[in-house]
């Protein structure tokens, strides 16, 4: 029997400005139609919230204390912070004792792009001013000094799961709220929570590791696609999005697993706003 899942959920866009991530940023071709209906928004009721895209990995002996340390970011920034655990660099790689492949290869671009080479660490937004990204002991103080006062544009989602087939369609629906100038790319990525495979900790491998976050695929290609034919968003315009991925041939957990909605600036490669909708009710 067909089960289908719709959940709604409104997100804050705002811009701040980095360096340019080079690319091949991809428009792509399976976009599909968005036949739901959104409810109305209430733009008094948005507001931002902020990337983390955490990379880590099975074999990092310091990254199960950076887990710690995300905890007690969300517990203070609640779901104003949106976490990305990605497994990349050597350490992400797989061995008799860590056979397990969390990689992907939108999350070993992403690493590439910012000269991911020393794990833990983080990007905050997709800013490029600290190459390499930011070690957990910088995490906190990245976060206090972030402006989420521009509110410029809001994302709605509606997920739809359907259980006979292991498909989910994603509809978004971006509304602007203010004047922006440049292209925006829309890009849609999977993540999983509650994945139990081993982790290095210190000196110790745990054979039953919780981890969370984790990025499984990207729906719409690493880079994302444009809402419109040249990327430009008018204000008090509203602007929908479809696209679908398939469970099947993969030990994704539905229930686990959570649609991360990202808007950003194409000419720049800085990261304006994200959401997040968790793909069963």
């Amino acid at each position: 029997m067909k089960k289908i899942a719709l959940l709604i959920i409104t997100v804050a866009l705002t811009l701040v400005g980095c360096d340019v991530i080079e690319g091949p940023y991809m428009n792509l071709s399976e976009r599909e139609d968005v036949t739901v209906v959104f409810p109305d928004l209430n733009p008094d009721e948005v507001y931002r919230k902020v990337l983390m895209e955490e990379y880590t990995g099975h074999r990092c002996s310091n990254c199960p204390a950076a887990h710690q340390m995300l905890d007690q970011l969300h517990s203070v920034y609640g779901d104003t912070l949106v976490i990305v655990g990605i497994h990349a660099t050597s350490l992400a790689a797989t061995n008799l004792d860590y056979p397990y492949d969390f990689r992907t290869e939108v999350g070993d671009q992403l690493a590439n792009d910012f000269g991911i080479n020393a794990i833990p660490a983080a990007v905050f937004n997709r800013e490029n001013d600290h190459p390499g990204g930011l070690g957990k002991d910088e995490w906190m103080g990245k976060l206090r000094e972030m402006d989420r006062s521009s509110v410029p544009a809001a994302i709605q989602l509606i997920n739809e799961y359907n259980a006979s087939a292991a498909s989910l369609k994603v509809n978004a629906k971006v509304t602007m709220l203010e004047e922006y100038e440049h292209p925006l790319y829309l890009s849609l990525f999977l993540i999983e929570d509650g994945i139990v495979q081993p982790q290095l900790s210190g000196m110790t491998m745990i054979p039953e590791y919780t981890h969370n976050h984790v990025l499984r695929a990207a729906l719409n290609g690493t880079y994302g696609a444009y809402l419109t034919t040249d990327g430009l968003l008018e204000k008090d315009n509203a602007y929908t999005y479809g696209c679908s991925i398939s469970f099947l041939e993969h030990d994704w957990n539905a229930a686990n697993c959570t649609v991360v909605a990202i808007l950003y600036d194409r000419t720049n490669g800085k990261v304006l706003q994200v959401e997040t909708l968790p793909v069963l009710p």
